[in-house]
């Protein structure tokens, strides 16, 4: 999870500096585990808004690009959002249908959160976003909030489905960004089949993020969003 606690924009620091390519890969996994985790944490959130009121329908979910930010990042960094993108619930933000400023609060926290990363994890952030994330997520908040509906009071099965998911599509974009540095690489142009390359390995190193369903539920579990 994220251990940005404050709703306005701040500076994330300093850009990390790496000693080896062993703590860069263990940053990349780590990267990817806290983008999973707080994206189950939101599903898991979703099945808690779903119990709030006594419409018994799925509405229509959605989902644009992000809209709010908690922090910038110094020189060769980007703040790269937590979450894939600004889900929305019947054209509504999440916070429009939560009660309590508590609540209403996290759900702001969740889709402003941001992590200063290095440029390249940031493109193949958005690379897995367009090769399937995206919509892994906008599913799996469906599905969360459809099945809490039909009296489901666990969530592990939509936690599993995700992170299949998820992996699929690293994979599928460590592919797309391996043939694009191959292409680059005929043409001539070693910049930026260098940069290809380190975003495939990226995106390799997504796939080892460890995120299993059984820990999603452990950690959260809907009765956790359902005393609010």
């Amino acid at each position: 999870m994220s251990n940005r606690k404050f709703l306005i924009p701040v500076p994330h620091g300093p850009p990390r500096s790496y000693e080896s390519l062993e703590e860069l890969g263990s940053h990349a996994v780590g990267h990817a585990r806290n983008r999973l985790l707080t994206a189950c944490e939101a599903i898991a959130m979703i099945g808690g808004l779903a119990l709030q009121g006594p419409k018994k329908h799925t509405p229509h979910f959605s989902m644009k690009r992000a809209e709010l930010q908690d922090g910038t990042a110094g020189a060769g960094e980007q703040a790269a959002h937590i979450l894939p993108g600004q889900l929305l619930i019947g054209g509504k933000r999440p916070w429009a249908l939560a009660r309590g400023d508590k609540m209403i609060a996290a759900w702001i926290a969740r889709f402003e959160v941001t992590a200063a990363v290095p440029t390249p994890f940031n493109s193949a952030d958005s690379a897995a976003e367009r090769a399937g994330l995206k919509d892994a997520f906008l599913q799996a908040c469906e599905h969360a909030w459809s099945r809490v509906m039909q009296g489901e009071r666990d969530l592990t099965a939509t936690y599993r489905e995700f992170l299949v998911a998820a992996t699929r599509a690293f994979e599928k974009a460590e592919l797309v960004k391996g043939v694009k540095q191959v292409a680059t690489l005929q043409k001539g142009e070693i910049h930026a089949s260098g940069e290809r390359l380190v975003e495939t390995v990226i995106l390799r190193l997504y796939k080892a993020h460890g995120v299993t369903a059984g820990e999603a539920n452990r950690m959260f579990p809907l009765s956790k969003f359902t005393s609010t």
